[in-house]
C-alpha cells in the first residue's frame, strides 16, 4: 500500500474523535482542547537508510535532523514550541558512546529551539539488521493567532515559498537536509504581519508539488505553480526543485501585501490558488515553457 492511500484510510476513520480534538489527523499537527487551553502535538520518524546514511552522516547531524524535522511541523502551524519527547530504537551493536552522542545532539537541538527534551524511551533491536530509528514527538501552543492549517486556501490567493528548493541531499553526506533551520520564527513573523491574510501553510518535506496538493485537497481548491518562479540553487532544474523534498521550507497561501523576506529568509511568489477542476484531475498544475503539467506526483511518498 502506498503511504497516502493508508493516510486517507486513517483520516476517514478519524473524523469524529470527540469535542476535545479541534484539529484531527490530516494536518501538520493535531490541536487538542485541555481545560481552557489548547495543545498542539505531532510525531515524526527518522529512519537510517531512508532519511540519512548512517555510514557517512555524523551522529550530531543525525540527532539534529531527528528533532528539527519534527520542529518543522510546529513552524507549519505558526505555533510556539513547548516540549520534545524522543523514542529511539538502537541496533544491537550501536554502542554506549555513540548512543550518548546521539542523545546529546537531540537534547541540544531541542534546547536551541526552546523545545526541551522532557522524556521518551530507548529500545535495543534484537536483530542487527534493523536500522537506527528515531521517533520524535513535539508539543506546541498556539501563538497570538490561531494555528494556520492546510485547509484555509482561498481562490485568488497567491502561493509563496520561503528560501530555496531542491538539491537538499547534496553529495557529501552533509547536505541541507541535515542542517536546515526549522522556520519557526519566520512562520510566527508571517502570522503576525499578515494576520487574517495568511490562509494556509505547510512545510515542504515531500516536495512542493506533493505538499501543495495537500493544501489543495483540504481547502477544496486547485493550485497552479509557475515553474520558472520557483527559487532554487544554481544547477537545480525545476523538476528537482518541485519533487526532491527534504527542503523544510514553508509553502503558504495568502491575500494582501506579503513581505519579500522574513528576517533574512527570502519569500517568493510561485503561483496562485484557482478553482478546482471538476472530476478527478490533478490538484496541482505546473506551468512551464508554454506547457501545463500535472504536479501532484512531483514529490516523495513511501510505498510497500
Amino acid at each position: 500500500m502506498r503511504e497516502f492511500e493508508l493516510l486517507q484510510h486513517i483520516f476517514a476513520a478519524s473524523r469524529d474523535l470527540g469535542g476535545s480534538v479541534l484539529i484531527p489527523p490530516g494536518d501538520d499537527m493535531a490541536l487538542l482542547r485541555l481545560g481552557g487551553g489548547r495543545l498542539l502535538a505531532a510525531v515524526d520518524q527518522l529512519v537510517a537508510g531512508r532519511h540519512f546514511d548512517l555510514g557517512t552522516t555524523p551522529l550530531d547531524l543525525v540527532g539534529r535532523k531527528a528533532v528539527s524535522r519534527a520542529l518543522s511541523d510546529i513552524a507549519a502551524m505558526a505555533a510556539r514550541p513547548l516540549a520534545t519527547l524522543a523514542a529511539v530504537a538502537l541496533p544491537p551493536d550501536f554502542g554506549d558512546e555513540r548512543a550518548k552522542r546521539l542523545f546529546d545532539a537531540m537534547r541540544s537541538t531541542a534546547d536551541h529551539y526552546r523545545c526541551p527534551l522532557v522524556g521518551g524511551d530507548i529500545a535495543i533491536h534484537g536483530d542487527r539488521t534493523h536500522p537506527l530509528l528515531c521517533t520524535v514527538t513535539v508539543l506546541a501552543e498556539p501563538a497570538a493567532t490561531p494555528p494556520i492549517t492546510r485547509a484555509g486556501a482561498t481562490v485568488g490567493d497567491v502561493v509563496y515559498v520561503t528560501g530555496t528548493l531542491g538539491g537538499s541531499f547534496g553529495s557529501d553526506g552533509r547536505g541541507r537536509h541535515l542542517t536546515f533551520e526549522p522556520r519557526i520564527d519566520e512562520a510566527l513573523e508571517l502570522a503576525e504581519r499578515l494576520g487574517a491574510g495568511l490562509h494556509a501553510m505547510i512545510d515542504i518535506s515531500d516536495g512542493l508539488g506533493r505538499d501543495a496538493s495537500h493544501i489543495a485537497a483540504l481547502s477544496g481548491v486547485g493550485i497552479e505553480i509557475d515553474a520558472d518562479r520557483v527559487p532554487r540553487p544554481e544547477g537545480i532544474d525545476w523538476r528537482r526543485a518541485l519533487g526532491e523534498g527534504e527542503d523544510y521550507e514553508l509553502c503558504f497561501t495568502a491575500a494582501g501585501r506579503v513581505p519579500g523576506a522574513v528576517g533574512d529568509v527570502a519569500v517568493t511568489a510561485v503561483g496562485r490558488v484557482v478553482p478546482r477542476e471538476a472530476g478527478s484531475g490533478p490538484l496541482v498544475l505546473v506551468r512551464e515553457g508554454g506547457r501545463t503539467l500535472a504536479g501532484d506526483d512531483l514529490g516523495w511518498q513511501h510505498g510497500s
